[in-house]
């Protein structure tokens, strides 16, 4: 094989495993944003228990329906 083609071929190969890392940290960012998410969604749904239990602590005569689509 001539020197051209051993260094196109060593050139892919360091941009594929930079590629590989790449896609390691973008795996790893998109697997802690699922967890914040999962986590805030939790803690909206605890607080908007609480205001909900508020609202009808404040106003008992007022009940508080979830519109149709919960």
């Amino acid at each position: 094989m001539s020197e051209d083609h051993e260094a196109r071929i060593e050139q892919l190969e360091i941009d594929l495993a930079h590629a590989g890392r790449t896609i390691e940290d973008l795996n790893n960012v998109v697997v802690e944003q699922g967890k914040q998410i999962d986590r805030l969604t939790r803690l909206l749904d605890k607080m908007t228990d609480q205001v909900e239990e508020l609202a009808e602590q404040v106003l008992p005569a007022h009940h508080v329906e979830k519109p149709p689509h919960y």
